[in-house]
């Protein structure tokens, strides 16, 4: 089956509920102020969603832990990645990663960044192009923010 790799157009409503709940909770909340500079992105099968992923062009909540980093960052036309997901019953079929690549292709005179709280989620993120570039704690929890190269 071919991968469709495309800008979402559908209600934003439909991508967000397919999120796990906490991340549905706090994008809810923030879509309407950011949704003007942002863009879901995702990879479809037959019209169905395996993957997907937001672009931000903007500050958004989850960079306030990096806040000086994050609008340098912003300025220098390095956009944010937030909320890749993969479908549970695909996972293991290389489709954050061939997402990323499409990322890139997409937008070839940008760099990106992205945030995560799970350490294990680092060496995905090294193996697709991106690199420790700051690590913080804050309240006993750690997170870490990744640099494509």
């Amino acid at each position: 089956m071919a991968l469709d790799f495309s800008k979402y157009v559908g209600p934003p409503g439909t991508f967000i509920d397919m999120l796990p709940l906490d991340w549905q909770d706090a994008l809810k909340v923030v879509w309407s102020k950011l949704s003007g500079t942002s863009e879901i992105v995702v990879l479809k099968e037959e019209g169905a969603i395996l993957a997907g992923g937001i672009i931000f062009k903007e500050m958004t909540a989850d960079m306030q832990l990096f806040k000086e980093v994050a609008e340098k960052l912003l300025a220098s036309n390095s956009y944010y990645i937030g909320y890749l997901w993969v479908i549970e019953a695909r996972r293991g079929e290389n489709l954050g990663s061939l997402w990323l690549q499409n990322i890139r292709q997409e937008y070839p005179s940008n760099s990106f960044w992205l945030t995560i709280e799970e350490e294990g989620l680092k060496q995905f993120y090294e193996k697709n192009g991106f690199h420790l570039f700051s690590k913080k704690e804050s309240n006993g929890e750690k997170e870490w923010l990744l640099k494509s190269n």
